[in-house]
């Protein structure tokens, strides 16, 4: 007997409307993703993934599982298609209901070395690390960082690096008590969700000539997903903490 996902699609998704988004109904639903993209799918299965991608907001996701089973002569379904591929164009899968589940796996960290550091070929004044994911916020990174050093020669101060980024790798604690004590923001409070949900778009290092390193990382949360978060640490202190724009 074929499951009926569209009955299930229905259960849930009234569920997580009512629950103003629930973690037990998003978790409902992320699991009927999982299951309807591991399963061999009839059209109506793939009309029911299409609106879990948009419930969840993966607009991309859902724009291109739609248009490969649109009916061209059906001028709603037309309709539909063109307004779907619009809001895929200008979100994308960008503002998403996460997973969290997927999120607290505590990541390993990368074994660095000397030649994973290369002199950027647009800023010949900073070093990048461009083939090898690093960790920050225990999130797997990669290619978004930029180390500014006095002079070039990366050996004299990669262990100071190299101990820094293993601090950045996961310093929950630090970040939530930080935004806290200093939330003029939002009237949300950070939590160990807040920061499993983090998304890191760069991350800058500069050391300046009495070895300490001043970090710069934006980043977008869950409380203003409009706008970027801006995190200044002076070594292993937080600075400041404020969303742009």
């Amino acid at each position: 007997m074929e499951k009926n996902y569209l009955k299930q699609y229905i259960e849930f998704s009234n569920a997580f409307r009512k629950s103003n988004s629930s973690k037990e109904s998003v978790e409902n639903i992320y699991d009927l993703l999982y299951e309807l993209e591991d399963v061999d799918r009839t059209k109506e299965d793939n009309l029911v993934l299409s609106n879990v991608y948009i419930l969840l907001g993966f607009h991309k996701s859902a724009y291109d599982v739609f248009k490969e089973t649109v009916d061209l002569s059906n001028s709603k379904e037309v309709s539909k298609l063109y307004v779907m591929e619009q809001k895929a164009k200008s979100h994308g899968n960008n503002f998403i209901i996460k997973d969290i589940r997927k999120f607290k796996e505590k990541k390993e960290l990368p074994k660095l070395t000397l030649s994973d550091f290369q002199i950027s070929k647009e800023d010949k004044g900073n070093f990048e690390i461009p083939q090898k994911e690093i960790v920050i916020f225990n999130k797997n990174v990669k290619g978004k960082i930029s180390i500014y050093t006095p002079d070039l020669d990366i050996e004299k101060y990669s262990d100071i690096i190299f101990e820094h980024l293993n601090w950045l790798a996961d310093c929950k604690n630090e970040l939530i008590e930080f935004y806290n004590k200093n939330n003029e923001f939002t009237e949300e409070l950070a939590n160990d969700d807040w920061y499993d949900t983090l998304d890191i778009y760069s991350i800058q290092l500069t050391i300046n000539n009495s070895s300490d390193i001043e970090t710069l990382i934006s980043a977008g949360d869950t409380f203003s997903q409009d706008h970027i978060l801006d995190i200044e640490l002076t070594n292993r202190t937080i600075i400041s903490m404020n969303y742009d724009g």
